[in-house]
């Protein structure tokens, strides 16, 4: 691990200069929710991750190495024990913020992003703080298991992800994936996601972390609809998130519509089933996933 991390780092670093003296290329953004889903206030119950993107230029694909595309990325996630349940044989609240870079790039046909992020978790964060104050205006039920949430920490986490794109029609793309990650958690993960439609065939597309939905982060000015399916796989070693249960094996699948009937009006919407994480976890659940861009 701690091999990757300074590897991770070293490789980070020497993309300062060149990040220095690109231009933005692009914004990617996505909230998920489950209030937006089943309903319900539970497990992976928030997240909203912000992308921006800076590179030399786009012409359809991330450069090939050694010159990349990076990505900047903040999110912010909260993670909370059932409401069916008194949260003290569940798993334990956390909110967490996290800051990335991410170097996209090309190696032949195969298109690869890695980088890593600082994470920060606990009451220090503001993030359990905030979710009290939302859900006192809307009306909601106070947050629970925010009294027992995981303690002020910091984790390095890096992540990886290989995807060979198949052009299979004008409309039709398919995106086999393989992913890993090692740090807050130890994830292998394999999957595949299909893009139908008229948008997105030529756009970089980013992943959320917690539901999987691919999100774009440098969009065509092509107007049109594109439903996107996919699902994964994955294998799960330790997790600090889950201090006090056993780690499970976990499945993802998701549906999404993009759309956008200007130029600079991008709308999408999504559904997310997440398989249980850890032992004790009685059912599955699903979020929905938002964006709605409208530029001038």
């Amino acid at each position: 691990m701690r091999a990757l991390i300074l590897a991770l780092t070293f490789g980070l670093t020497a993309t300062v200069p060149a990040f220095a003296a690109a231009e933005t290329l692009g914004w990617g953004r996505v909230f998920s929710n489950d209030y937006a889903g089943d309903g319900h206030d539970r497990w992976r119950s928030g997240a909203f991750a912000l992308s921006m993107l800076r590179g030399q230029s786009w012409d359809g694909a991330p450069p090939p190495a050694p010159d990349a595309i990076t990505e900047l990325r903040f999110r912010t996630e909260v993670i909370a024990p059932a409401r069916t349940r008194d949260g003290r044989d569940d798993r334990p609240y956390a909110g967490l913020v996290a800051f990335g870079a991410f170097a996209h790039q090309s190696f032949g046909p195969f298109k690869t992003s890695l980088g890593g992020e600082v994470i920060a978790i606990g009451l220090s964060t503001g993030v359990s703080a905030f979710q009290e104050r939302a859900h006192e205006i809307l009306g909601f039920d106070p947050p629970r298991g925010i009294d027992r949430q995981l303690g002020d920490a910091l984790h390095l986490h890096a992540q990886s992800e290989v995807v060979r794109p198949w052009r299979m029609a004008p409309g039709l793309t398919l995106r086999p994936f393989l992913a890993a990650e090692s740090g807050s958690e130890e994830i292998a993960r394999l999957g595949v996601d299909a893009i139908w439609g008229g948008i997105g065939h030529g756009d970089i597309w980013l992943r959320d972390p917690v539901t999987g939905q691919p999100y774009r982060g440098i969009e065509a000015e092509t107007t049109g609809l594109s439903l996107v399916i996919g699902a994964d796989t994955a294998w799960v070693g330790d997790s600090v998130f889950l201090p006090r249960h056993e780690a499970r094996d976990r499945r993802r699948a998701r549906i999404g519509l993009h759309w956008q009937p200007q130029a600079q009006t991008r709308l999408f919407y999504g559904l997310s089933w997440l398989s249980e994480e850890f032992e004790g976890q009685h059912e599955a659940q699903v979020l929905g996933s938002l964006k709605l861009e409208f530029g001038y």
